[in-house]
């Protein structure tokens, strides 16, 4: 029961840095119907937290890279660094999977500024998460 509780802890961690990954990617701003979208640069560090059934779990989430390649790993102090994948940010809106003891996890996030919101999605669990960006 301990194991299955952290390992569900560990993926809700994983999801919330995918999540803030790939919202912070674009801002959308368009200037009609066929207008390039305003690209949001989602890179840098953000602390983030994760709310589950035990209470929560906390972290760093680091974006670098550029649009159409940003990378993405969660820094965390029970599972150490989760590489995301497939990251992506369309607009405001990023998607990212990530491994978490052998079970994966999809963050849904967007970005408002130098905040994220979104949820990350673990088994049968739809996790809240909340990122802040701290520097660029």
């Amino acid at each position: 029961m301990k194991a299955l509780i952290r390992m569900k802890f560990g993926l809700m961690l994983v999801a919330v840095m995918l999540f803030a990954v790939g919202c912070a990617a674009t801002d959308g701003t368009t200037s009609g119907s066929k207008a390039k979208a305003k690209t949001y640069d989602p890179t840098g560090t953000w602390d983030y937290y994760v709310s589950t059934p035990d209470g929560g779990s906390a972290g760093k989430m680091v974006i670098t890279g550029a649009p159409g390649a940003y990378v993405g790993v969660l820094q965390t102090d029970q599972f150490g660094e989760l590489e995301m994948s497939g990251l992506d940010v369309q607009g405001t809106q990023m998607t990212a999977n990530l491994e978490v003891m052998g079970m994966s996890a999809d963050i849904d996030c967007s970005f408002d500024g130098d905040s994220m919101q979104g949820t990350v999605y673990l088994g049968d669990d739809a996790l809240p998460i909340e990122a802040t960006r701290v520097s660029k």
